[in-house]
């Protein structure tokens, strides 16, 4: 009986701590240094995941966990060494480098969402994939609520027909509230692995139909592009993979390469002035041909560009530049001007050909396609936002990647630590999702 209790606590303290990081988006605590509550919600689960640890500690489980988590954010270690080499290089002031610094491990730390997402995976197991999800839907739902009790229910879901009905060409100034952005990309990728893996029990319909609702409140016609996209290259690996899963696994590579070239031909096309071809052609590019122009002085399509340290555009947009606009919204070009020529290849292999050859490792088909059309998704959206600095996707992703089959490297990394399976490790998972 006091074991029940103790899980159910358990559950109830680790659900409660992933709404608030996902409710709290904007707010932030100062200590000198601005951390936002997402931030540090995520910091509480990984904190609270390593007491349990050291209360009752399960080494395979933690050492996935921990390891899965290291492995994702190997980009942070990419741009991190860089950039250092960089400011080395210039020998750049203090203040420099630290400004860049606390962009990647202050505001926007990929390892420290990732270790959150892993902390879930230790409490939880495979279940934590759609803790999480509810912790998202819970804290989405109460921000739709908060919008239809001051504007009324009607108003909101007729404002919503049209959303959906004209494709995002209307929109209402209500349902517009009810655009968050970062929570919606969130869903986007879970989606993707709903969509990609179908079950037949009805929490799993519940979640997906909550999902959808969420997702399409905020209706961001990017992500519903990715999703097709990634999802018709899942489904064609996924049926190839039924017959032969050597040439599939080859051609998850193959896509993986392909993407890398895409994206560094994308750069070329940007610097050779195909946005303004696009304008003149009469195809409304959102006024990037004037972000693009105010800010190709910062850079070199040329194997001699060594990249400003990251941070930098940022900064230079935010502080000296009167372009209206904080940011790029172009991840790929921002990670060019800032890591470089090498620097920039070398961060897109850990995003894309590490990821999928680490989580596909040993055969494993299935996740190394799952991997494959979470990046791709990643990497459609982010040619328009800013979503790689999104910290919550980040974690979303990550949980995704790593817990796709997380129970299954947890027996193998205690089968080779210890060379057997513990009791509590061979315990069957439950069919239930939550």
């Amino acid at each position: 009986m006091e074991n029940k209790l103790f899980e159910k606590a358990k559950m109830f303290y680790f659900m409660v701590v992933a709404v608030m990081m996902y409710y709290f988006l904007n707010e932030y605590i100062d200590v000198g240094l601005h951390i936002t509550y997402r931030h540090a919600f995520t910091l509480v689960l990984f904190g609270s995941a390593a007491l349990m640890f050291l209360y009752k500690p399960n080494i395979a489980r933690g050492v996935t966990a921990f390891k899965d988590a290291c492995v994702y954010s190997v980009p942070l270690l990419v741009t991190t060494v860089v950039s250092l080499f960089v400011w080395f290089m210039e020998t750049v002031d203090t203040e420099v480098i630290s400004r860049g610094l606390s962009s990647s491990f202050i505001y926007a730390n990929m390892l420290s969402f990732a270790l959150g997402s892993g902390a879930l995976l230790y409490i939880f197991g495979k279940k934590g994939i759609w803790y999480n999800l509810t912790a998202i839907l819970i804290a989405n739902i109460l921000m739709i609520l908060t919008i239809i009790a001051q504007n009324g229910i009607a108003s909101y879901f007729s404002e919503f027909i049209t959303l959906i009905v004209t494709f995002a060409d209307v929109t209402g100034d209500i349902i517009i509230q009810a655009e968050i952005h970062e929570l919606a990309f969130c869903l986007g990728a879970y989606l993707i692995y709903m969509l990609y893996k179908p079950r037949k029990d009805i929490i799993y319909f519940i979640l997906l139909f909550l999902s959808c609702f969420c997702f399409l409140s905020a209706f961001k016609r990017i992500a519903i592009i990715a999703i097709v996209i990634a999802l018709a290259f899942g489904y064609l690996l996924k049926f190839i993979a039924h017959y032969n899963k050597k040439t599939a696994s080859a051609l998850v590579t193959f896509f993986s390469v392909v993407v890398i070239l895409l994206l560094i031909g994308y750069i070329a096309l940007i610097k050779m002035d195909a946005f303004e071809l696009l304008e003149k052609a009469g195809i409304n590019t959102s006024g990037r041909v004037e972000i693009y122009n105010a800010v190709d002085k910062f850079y070199e399509f040329s194997p001699g560009f060594l990249g400003n340290g990251i941070g930098f555009l940022t900064y230079q947009l935010n502080t000296f530049m009167k372009v209206g606009v904080a940011s790029v919204h172009n991840d790929f070009l921002q990670h060019f001007i800032d890591l470089g020529f090498w620097g920039y290849i070398i961060w897109l292999v850990s995003m894309t050909l590490v990821r999928v050859w680490y989580f596909g490792r040993k055969g494993n088909v299935e996740n190394a396609i799952i991997t494959f059309m979470l990046t791709l998704y990643l990497i459609i959206v982010s040619t328009t936002d800013n979503t790689m600095n999104y910290p919550l996707l980040t974690g979303v992703l990550a949980m995704l990647m790593m817990g796709s089959s997380y129970e299954e490297n947890v027996i193998n990394t205690e089968t080779k630590i210890l060379g057997y399976v513990s009791k509590p490790n061979q315990q069957e998972e439950s069919d239930t999702l939550l």
